[in-house]
């Protein structure tokens, strides 16, 4: 230390030294989160020191008096831009308006006249006066209101950029805990220092330590940004990626408290209400009550209907107890649309179908019996067509009358012997069946699915063999998870195999690209509830096709 030079004064000049450096490396760092109000935190620290060293030095009460303006610039700054850090370190630099900034800044502004103009400083002091401590020129006041209000506006900025960082490493763990620990602990040291002069207690009271201490949080977030990389991982990050996932998601996402206010809502919520903002307002504002809790409800919006699906989610605190909850909106216009124009066609094809299709088998079957010869054999021709497209009909009715009673059916214990053998009984009069099937092999599945599957694969293997005595084996056996065929495994293959021509190419190529168009089609439902029908039982399914026959294997 220089001789003659009061420690207070290298207190201060080693704090701006300290705040200096940081606010130039912040400055380096601009395009990170938070970055520009850190720096600007930095120079209000800098200015705050470099003043108070200067004002320590100056014994002259006229000109001691006039220090205080650039002190008070340094601390105009360092409020508001720690607020604004905090908010730009954790992802809510939204809330970084100009109209914003300007509340933040009125006060300290006003207090920067009050302390400037002679006339207005009975506001904020009185007895004003040299008390010079450790060879330091410093004051002694007494504090009026003003004081006391810009004292409190600082803590509450303070603090509420304290609580949002004590938030952030509550809510993301030992992720961002080191660095934000660093910086909580860092803003606690001015801030005690700052209420020991504001409120004149402890020793050295015409002290004011703030500025010195300003070095101690220079040195915690120095740590912060060479140790653990303060702009390189920040929680900003995260809080941000979860806000534009959110927005992006094609979903509306309403947030609620617990007794059903809204707090926000994403970007695709405020398009499918047509609204800009409902923050404050009851849900029920927005969704109709009987939907609260999950259903559906219709909204106008510019003259469109549109049908809305709720799905809702509870937020819980971290010990458990709710903090409110989601309402997820699915937009379901369109699949409503294709699901009443599906059950009318269905309803017509099915209905309509099989009527008028019995009324021509019972003429076509009319004609055949008073026909003969090559007319009698059109006749027949014509019922035998009329019967396929009724059994078509009936088989489309049934498939989707098991997948709908699926889902509400408890997988069971299935006895693949007996399934297998009522399955295959059916066809036996017309092929010749053989069944490999170990005894007492069961697979824990949906029998209704199951059985339904098994007949359209033996059924197509014996009404589409044009051999005069159609043969099909049935065989069952356990193998590997792995895709491994060596019995003794924990899965279970099906394999049904025929000696018909062969599934063509193109029935199987349709199947396979999961869509049929005008040029390529299958000649009917059987592919299709196979796959459909294996894809909920999970099972895997294979094809082996050539001109000797076709195999058949399921992989449950």
């Amino acid at each position: 230390m220089l001789p003659g030079v009061s420690p207070l004064v290298v207190g201060s000049l080693l704090a701006g030294g300290t705040s200096l450096s940081l606010a130039l490396y912040a400055r380096s760092e601009q395009a990170e989160p938070g970055s520009t109000a850190f720096a600007l935190l930095m120079i209000g620290a800098t200015v705050w020191s470099f003043s108070y060293a200067v004002a320590l030095v100056v014994f002259e009460p006229s000109l001691r008096v006039l220090m205080e303006v650039p002190i008070e610039v340094g601390k105009a700054l360092v409020a508001p831009t720690w607020l604004a850090f905090a908010l730009g370190y954790t992802g809510r630099a939204e809330y970084l308006t100009r109209r914003t900034v300007a509340a933040l800044a009125a006060f300290p502004t006003a207090t920067l006249l009050v302390v400037a103009l002679p006339e207005l400083r009975p506001l904020i002091w009185t007895n004003y006066h040299l008390t010079p401590t450790l060879g330091a020129a410093t004051v002694s006041y007494d504090p009026a209101l003003w004081h006391y209000a810009h004292a409190a506006y600082g803590y509450v900025l303070v603090g509420a950029g304290m609580a949002l960082l004590v938030d952030t490493l509550a809510s993301h763990g030992a992720l961002y805990r080191d660095q934000t620990l660093a910086l909580v602990v860092g803003s606690l040291f001015p801030t005690v220092a700052h209420v020991k002069r504001t409120f004149q207690f402890g020793p050295m009271v015409a002290v004011d330590f703030t500025p010195m201490a300003l070095a101690i949080t220079g040195l915690t977030f120095g740590y912060a940004l060479f140790r653990f990389d303060l702009f390189d991982l920040v929680p900003a990050t995260s809080y941000r990626g979860r806000r534009t996932a959110i927005d992006d998601l094609g979903v509306g996402v309403v947030i609620v408290t617990n007794d059903d206010q809204i707090v926000e809502l994403n970007r695709e919520a405020r398009r499918l209400f047509g609204v800009t903002d409902a923050a404050g307002d009851p849900l029920s504002t927005l969704v109709p009550a009987h939907a609260f809790d999950g259903g559906t409800f219709d909204v106008v919006v510019e003259g469109h209907r549109r049908t809305l699906e709720v799905v809702p989610s509870r937020i819980d605190h971290p010990h458990g107890t709710a903090a409110g909850r989601t309402i997820a909106l699915h937009d379901i216009t369109d699949r409503e649309a294709r699901r009443q124009r599906l059950e009318v066609l269905n309803r017509v094809l099915r209905h309509n179908l099989r009527n008028e299709m019995t009324v021509v088998m019972g003429y076509a079957d009319l004609l055949a019996e008073s026909l003969s010869g090559d007319d009698a054999a059109y006749a027949r021709k014509i019922e035998s067509r009329s019967t396929a497209l009724a059994e078509l009909g009936q088989k489309a009715h049934d498939f989707e009358s098991v997948l709908e009673s699926a889902p509400d059916a408890t997988p069971s214990s299935v006895d693949l012997d007996t399934v297998v053998t009522d399955v295959t009984a059916d066809f036996a009069d017309d092929a010749d069946v053989e069944l490999d099937v170990p005894p007492d092999l069961t697979v824990e599945t949906n029998e209704r699915v199951l059985r339904m599957v098994l007949v359209t694969v033996v059924e197509n293997a014996v009404e589409h063999n044009d051999s005069t005595d159609p043969w099909v084996a049935v065989t069952v056996r356990t193998a590997r998870l792995d895709g491994g065929d060596t019995d003794g495994g924990d899965a279970v293959v099906i394999e049904i195999v025929d000696d018909g021509p062969g599934i063509p190419e193109y029935e199987l190529g349709v199947v396979t690209a999961g869509e049929e168009t005008p040029l390529e089609h299958g000649s009917g439902l059987g592919l299709w509830i196979l796959q459909w029908g294996s894809r909920w039982l999970g099972a895997d399914v294979d094809f082996e096709t050539d001109d000797r026959g076709t195999t058949v294997r399921l992989r449950l």
